[in-house]
């Protein structure tokens, strides 16, 4: 699978838990409640992030702050929509995306995995992927 679109799957899950749009994390089925319950048990600790940084994100808002960006870095690689090269894992997001949101989300991927290109740091390169994936559509994006 290609890890970029596992990446924007994941973002899409990751606001799901508090989004404003027109999606839940019930919605998801008990997977995606297992990994949201899990990345975030990992994540947060790891980057030192908060529950109001998140918060943000889930509202849209793009903060270039370096906790919300590792939180952001370790999302994506736990969850293994990216590979050691922060590639996107198309696989894993198609496993876990939902049937109606996947074209959307793989679009997105195709969209939002080109920017990624110049950025070194795997922080960035994720900041980048996942404002792209809420600029594209925030009505399908997912962020917990």
């Amino acid at each position: 699978m290609d890890r970029s679109l596992f990446f924007i799957l994941v973002s899409s899950l990751l606001a799901v838990s508090e989004v404003q749009a027109t999606l839940a994390i019930a919605d998801m089925g008990p997977k995606i409640k297992e990994l949201v319950e899990t990345l975030r048990s990992v994540c947060i600790p790891r980057s030192g992030t908060n529950e109001e940084a998140i918060q943000k994100v889930i509202n849209g808002e793009f903060t270039d702050e370096p906790k919300i960006k590792a939180y952001m870095r370790c999302l994506l690689e736990e969850s293994g929509a990216v590979d050691e090269n922060f590639a996107s894992n198309i696989d894993v997001a198609a496993a876990l995306i939902p049937p109606k949101l996947l074209n959307d989300v793989l679009e997105n991927i195709k969209i939002c995995e080109p920017k990624k290109a110049g950025f070194e740091s795997f922080e960035d390169k994720a900041f980048v992927f996942i404002k792209c994936a809420y600029e594209q559509n925030p009505d399908i994006f997912i962020f917990f």
